[in-house]
């Protein structure tokens, strides 16, 4: 097992045992009086859950509290946890814990509660002078994605429209350069600066479960979009 790419190992620790159970969650509809259907609404869909033990060993008591309370600040923030005997990487949110004091003084365990979801290795898709495109996204959640635009020429009102409800229309844009449209840092930039006065967009774009269908306003720009697949 690992936590932010370090091998618990590096603590004198072993996972245990892993529950990772689905999140809960209900549809939304109403039913008017006189209607023939319900009218259904978004479902909100919420995080997982992970029940986690891990096991210490050290030369005391001291020493495996010491490694415990280092193991700990792994989760001060958001953790990427690698678990043993499951695929991806797991995003979770701690929600408890407690230590369990074992008969043996050089043996501990410490069971953790967390919310979270499964994501896998990030995804890239290019379209390269294209008008029109389409592909399935990988995962069951919602998407944000990194949408990188490269002008082969000068650009002027380049419009994507699929990303979202409203189209993203890149105002003006210097043949070579590339505008970076980034959904996870909330940022636009062209060569790392704020380039957000170049952009016109209501809301950063986020993929949909299933088939994203895509049309380019012109051939004039390269455009890779980014994002890390998301399950429920």
């Amino acid at each position: 097992m690992k936590i932010n790419g370090i091998d618990i190992r590096k603590y004198d620790a072993k996972q245990l045992t892993a529950d990772v159970q689905p999140p809960s969650f209900a549809n939304s509809y109403e039913w008017l009086t006189g209607a023939a259907l319900p009218t259904e609404f978004e479902t909100e869909v919420q995080m997982g859950h992970l029940k986690l033990s891990i096991y210490f060993k050290g030369k005391d008591r001291n020493n495996i509290i010491r490694a415990a309370s280092e193991f700990m600040s792994n989760f001060t923030k958001a953790c990427k946890m690698e678990l043993d005997g499951y695929k991806g990487t797991y995003i979770g949110f701690i929600t408890s814990n407690d230590y369990e004091k074992k008969n043996v003084k050089q043996r501990y365990v410490v069971n953790l509660e967390f919310d979270g979801f499964f994501v896998d290795d990030d995804l890239s898709i290019t379209f390269d002078g294209k008008t029109s495109a389409s592909f399935y996204k990988v995962g069951t959640r919602d998407a944000p994605c990194v949408v990188e635009v490269y002008a082969k020429s000068a650009l002027t009102n380049y419009t994507i429209t699929g990303l979202g409800e409203d189209d993203i229309i890149i105002e003006s844009l210097a043949a070579g350069k590339t505008v970076v449209i980034d959904a996870k840092t909330g940022l636009v930039t062209i060569d790392g600066a704020n380039a957000f006065d170049k952009v016109n967009m209501w809301e950063f774009p986020v993929l949909k479960a299933g088939e994203t269908a895509l049309i380019f306003s012109n051939t004039k720009a390269r455009v890779t979009v980014r994002y890390t697949p998301m399950w429920i």
